[in-house]
């Protein structure tokens, strides 16, 4: 398939010339199709004491107290995610750690060691149980 430029398309003629009645009329047109919309919103009271209260910029001091209580919150909210998911090791009932832990763990030796060995016994005791399990199961069956 073959695509000819524009300029070599004898179909369409760029050199056409558009008379001022033609250009009036089409002008016209496009100018009375706009629809004039005739809707009317009507605020309440509250709604606009809310648009006056938005425009009021907010005090520093008051911004600042919100940051710090809001880092604050973050804050202590990392330490009980860690807190929880060090629980849950060690009870044995981890499924996975968070992002903090992880961050904790990595930049706390003696911590990562525990861990560590405390998982290590869990998959130890639990292996020790499914043999207990297995061994009783072949005995009662003999």
């Amino acid at each position: 398939m073959h695509i000819q430029p524009l300029r070599y398309s004898p179909s369409v003629s760029p050199q056409k010339n558009v008379s001022n009645a033609e250009f009036a009329q089409v002008n016209n047109a496009t100018q009375t199709s706009t629809p004039v919309s005739t809707d009317t919103v009507t605020l309440s009271r509250d709604a606009k004491q809310l648009a006056a209260n938005a425009k009021k910029p907010a005090e520093m001091p008051a911004l600042r107290d919100n940051i710090e209580t809001l880092v604050e919150l973050k804050h202590a909210k990392m330490k009980y995610q860690v807190i929880a998911d060090m629980t849950n090791i060690a009870t044995g009932t981890s499924q996975g750690i968070s992002a903090p832990t992880a961050y904790y763990l990595s930049h706390n030796e003696d911590a990562r060691a525990m861990t560590v060995n405390h998982i290590a016994q869990q998959q130890q005791v639990n292996t020790m149980q499914i043999y207990a399990e297995t061994s009783k199961n072949i005995n009662e069956w003999a």
